[in-house]
């Protein structure tokens, strides 16, 4: 009985690990159950006195975690709820507070984040529209604004990021227009002085977004970098998040630890972590605060608490306390696919270490087991980044091998050094920037020719269940088998799910991308695609870019056959020279003047493929809106039409050449009330009526009249602009329609609960 009470983990001193193992579960699990409420009940803060009895009482840890998080979560959501509701109903309104976002100098301002001072408002902040910003703005200065606000209700296409969901996490309760701006306070913080500082002094130098990237989590990167970090997957070394803090603070300790030996610095090795945490959290004030920073620092601290308390924790209990105090901390971090990429991470990274620990042995053991340390690491990794991007980069173990050493010996420190030279220093020293350049180079051109390749795999079809199976088993063949043995194994699963979903053939289908106010229609049939305009294009920023031509690859499409531009106005022709770099085979069908190997629309092919196409254009300008190019397609029975921006005369025009039935109608003009005229819509008679128009726009698209029109003839609508990218899944018998808000997640993100995920139209209700 003696030696039995002596055992460290037995009787009263195991309690406490156990009960806080099960708070801590509780808590995850009260913050996931925040994903699968179909609506966020009324909040009442009476809710919490329902936790202090399960506090209380020891023998029900995981449900006093459960409901406190719940209850803290769900507060957190109606709070944001009520106070971005309270902004939306107020008329053009003033309001305090200081820009919280770094400022490009030369780059349009519309996505500027703004935090508020103002009650209620404090804490929360607003994206900006600045349409006539001055020249002379940046990150800290305070302002007065008067602002017109509409709700955070971006595009929404399957692949994109979920925005609605991160502005939860990062507190934005609305999108707003800048009407009238008074300047309070005009101080810049010293993130934007330093960057103002090296975009003048080195500002053109080929290594100056990866230096600003690393050091102040700025990344004024081209297209082509982007891509480059997507092939490589080396997203995580650009990122400032754990990995650099945790950087920078492992330096300091160790750095801390040699200079004890010397006399008379003995007390460093007390110091040390408290002043590498300090290091840390400057650091992170300095990348601009940002959420992965912030949760680094936490992680940071509890472990250098535990260490001051001397509590030795098991992987398990420690990756248990940081997620617990993270949510605790934010349960709405519960929303963020980075949070959950961080914690699996860092739950590999325990594993392994305490799975496979540092070999004692001499320097030729340690640099095989990194070599294996890194190779297990990447694996595992591509398992969650399949199931949060369904797709994964092949080089990223090549990547990962080669520049996670180099960034972590020498660029990232050398990094470090050269900011802290730049802020004691001369201002006129620029050889410390000039080697920093000179490291970026090996980075900066494997990005480059990773983003000339075909290095990323997306695999749409893969499930979350056969991930999550492939993730289990891997584990399970990781610490529980020979390490050699375990790696061959891992990548025989690994090569038929990527060929299976590299592949596989998918569905016919039409899809309408959400792309704002403007248009884009691509019509798939396996790999091969016809493109119908492209998305607007507005000042810098471009819906090809940021929807279109991710939504391509995301669907797999590599041969373009067509890209077809109804006419010339900017928001459904976007930056088409884009697409046609991407997909250089690709027949360029127009009627304006938009490239030298232009063919009319009206040169179309009777027969693409499984479907025929007919195209009509009425004898006007080209470049006006009656003089769109139209497109029929006709495929298992069922037919299309799109009609461009053309107005009513142009409807009767046609009804007169090429009368008859269609099936599925794409509205003309984003629905406006000059098109989709009543004696058009009645002789068509569709079954279904599509629209691509901008969420909340200030056109009223699509028009009350022809709401009316529609409701006349008991015609269903469905609107980009309410339900996201809408796809199309065409058989002989039926044609399956898949709006994509309807499939969001959390559930309360979705529109009513009435309205189904998916629909159909059967051939019986054709006829």
């Amino acid at each position: 009985m003696q030696n039995r009470l002596q055992t460290p983990y037995s009787g009263s001193v195991r309690l406490p690990f156990i009960h806080m193992n099960a708070f801590c579960c509780g808590l995850i699990a009260g913050c996931l159950s925040l994903l699968f409420w179909p609506q966020i009940p009324p909040f009442n803060g009476v809710w919490l006195l329902l936790c202090l009895p399960l506090l209380c009482c020891l023998r029900y840890w995981f449900f006093a975690g459960l409901l406190l998080s719940t209850v803290c979560a769900l507060g957190a959501v109606q709070q944001h709820q009520d106070l971005s509701r309270h902004l939306l109903q107020a008329a053009p309104v003033w309001l305090s507070g200081h820009i919280s976002s770094m400022v490009q100098p030369g780059r349009d301002y519309s996505r500027l984040q703004f935090q508020l001072e103002t009650p209620p408002y404090q804490g929360y902040s607003v994206r900006l529209g600045w349409s006539q910003a001055p020249e002379l703005l940046g990150q800290g200065q305070r302002w007065q604004l008067q602002l017109r606000c509409k709700r955070v209700r971006p595009p929404a296409n399957p692949g994109s990021a979920p925005v609605e969901a991160n502005a939860y996490v990062l507190g934005i309760l609305a999108s707003c227009q800048v009407r009238q701006a008074l300047l309070l306070e005009s101080g810049m913080a010293q993130r934007q002085l330093l960057y103002n500082s090296w975009q003048q002094r080195f500002g053109d130098w080929p290594g100056f977004a990866l230096i600003t990237a690393l050091t102040l989590g700025e990344r004024p990167f081209s297209s082509e970098l982007w891509l480059g970090l997507q092939a490589s997957a080396l997203g995580h070394l650009i990122s400032i998040s754990g990995f650099h803090i945790g950087l920078l603070f492992g330096w300091l300790v160790l750095l801390s630890n040699w200079l004890a030996l010397v006399p008379g610095g003995q007390g460093l090795r007390r110091f040390g972590p408290w002043l590498a945490l300090a290091a840390a959290c400057y650091y992170s004030v300095l990348a601009g605060l940002a959420i992965p920073t912030l949760r680094a620092v936490l992680a940071l601290a509890l472990g250098v608490l535990l260490w001051a308390l001397r509590r030795r924790l098991s992987p398990s209990q420690a990756w248990l306390r940081l997620c617990g105090l993270l949510l605790l901390l934010q349960p709405l971090w519960v929303l963020s696919l980075s949070f959950w990429l961080t914690l699996t991470a860092v739950a590999l990274l325990l594993l392994l270490v305490w799975r496979y620990p540092l070999p004692r042995g001499n320097l030729a053991a340690k640099l095989g087991w990194a070599v294996r340390f890194q190779c297990w690491m990447t694996l595992l990794m591509a398992v969650p980044t399949l199931l949060f991007f369904h797709g994964v980069a092949p080089l990223a173990l090549v990547s990962n091998l080669l520049f996670v050493p180099w960034c972590s010996l020498l660029l990232i420190p050398w990094l470090f050094l050269a900011v802290l030279i730049d802020l004691l220093g001369p201002a006129h020293w620029l050889w410390h920037w000039q080697l920093a350049d000179l490291l970026t180079q090996p980075l900066l051109h494997w990005l480059l020719f990773t983003a000339s390749t075909e290095h990323w795999w997306l695999l749409p079809a893969q499930t979350v269940s056969s991930v999550l199976a492939l993730l289990v088993l891997m584990v399970l063949l990781c610490f529980g088998w020979q390490r050699r043995r375990a790696l061959a194994f891992a990548l025989v699963l690994l090569m038929p799910a990527l060929s299976a979903g590299r592949f596989a053939q998918p569905q016919t289908a039409l899809h309408l991308l959400d792309v704002g106010q403007g248009t884009a229609l691509l019509v798939q049939q396996g790999r091969r695609g016809l493109l119908y305009d492209v998305g607007p294009r507005y000042g810098d920023f471009s819906a090809t870019e940021a929807y279109v031509l991710p939504y391509l690859h995301y669907q797999g499409i590599q041969q373009l056959d067509y890209l077809v531009l109804s006419h010339a106005d900017a928001d459904h022709t976007g930056n088409y020279q884009q697409v046609l770099q991407a997909y250089p085979d690709a027949a360029l069908m127009a009627d304006f003047p938009a490239g030298p190997a232009q063919e009319s629309c009206l040169g179309l092919p009777a027969r693409w493929g499984e479907a025929r196409l007919n195209s009509f254009r009425a004898e006007r300008d080209p470049a006006s809106n009656d003089g769109s190019c139209w497109l029929r397609l006709d495929w298992y029975g069922w037919s299309f039409l799109a009609t461009g921006d053309s107005g009513q005369a142009v409807e009767l025009q046609y009804l007169a050449q090429q009368p008859g039935r269609v099936h599925v109608l794409l509205l003309g003009h984003h629905g406006s009330n000059s098109s989709s005229g009543l004696e058009f819509l009645t002789q068509l008679s569709p079954l279904l009526a599509l629209n691509s128009a901008g969420a909340l726009n200030h056109y009223v698209h699509p028009h009350p009249a022809v709401r009316a029109r529609l409701a006349l003839l008991q015609i269903p609508l469905v609107d980009t602009g309410q339900l996201g990218a809408i796809e199309l899944r065409y058989s002989a018998g039926q044609i399956d329609i898949w709006p994509y808000r309807q499939r969001l997640w959390p559930l309360w993100l979705r529109n009513s609960p009435a309205t189904n995920a998916s629909m159909g139209i059967t051939a019986e209700t054709a006829e």
